[in-house]
């Protein structure tokens, strides 16, 4: 149960991933955007598996400030996407699309998101080995919980959706992008400073 706990307290808070559904609910459909759920969902069971299967966690902390450098500016390009997007005309779904999210897009960003290191370190090297979670049990767990991270972006996704529907002037859809590629900045910038720069000191 405390797996469950706190792998939910984690990846359910709000993150550039999460950010990025949220905004993409606003206005995309559901079919242009499970791709982005499953490429999460796929990128954290990576993550898991390998940190997991072996267990060698002093050299993944070491390459945590070049994954998140490589976030980092993955985050500020998708940021730029998010923010040079221009809504059509009013009513005009398919103009209001911030990025066409993919599964390469979730996939990648997941991947290069340090806040993985704060989810499976943790459950690989304490809580799996108390549990005596091994072999294919891990695997299974590694995989629950995947399809629970991916259902993160998702929650956020419909969240944008219900918001979505009480807009209908496409200023307020550029408003929305713009504030969400601000915060992206925001995201990147704290991501740089806490995983690259203050190793350094």
């Amino acid at each position: 149960m405390e797996i469950v706990l706190y792998a939910f307290t984690v990846m359910y808070t709000p993150g550039p991933v999460n950010l990025l559904s949220l905004n993409e609910g606003l206005s995309a459909p559901l079919r242009e955007t499970w791709g982005f759920f499953a490429g999460v969902a796929l990128a954290i069971f990576c993550w898991f598996a390998v940190v997991g299967f072996a267990g060698q966690i002093l050299i993944v902390r070491d390459l945590i400030p070049y994954i998140a450098l490589a976030g980092s500016a993955y985050i500020l390009y998708l940021a730029f996407k998010v923010f040079t997007s221009t809504p059509s005309a009013a009513g005009d779904r398919n103009g209001l699309r911030s990025g066409r999210l993919s599964f390469g897009n979730g996939f990648f960003m997941q991947l290069l998101n340090p806040k993985n290191s704060l989810v499976v370190i943790p459950i690989t090297t304490v809580m799996f080995p108390g549990r005596e979670i091994t072999g294919a049990a891990l695997i299974g767990c590694s995989a629950l919980i995947a399809l629970g991270g991916g259902g993160a972006p998702a929650l956020y996704f419909w969240a944008g959706k219900v918001v979505g529907k009480q807009i209908h002037q496409p200023r307020y859809f550029r408003l929305c992008n713009r504030i969400m590629a601000m915060l992206l900045v925001v995201v990147a910038a704290m991501m740089f400073f806490d995983y690259v720069v203050v190793p350094l000191l």
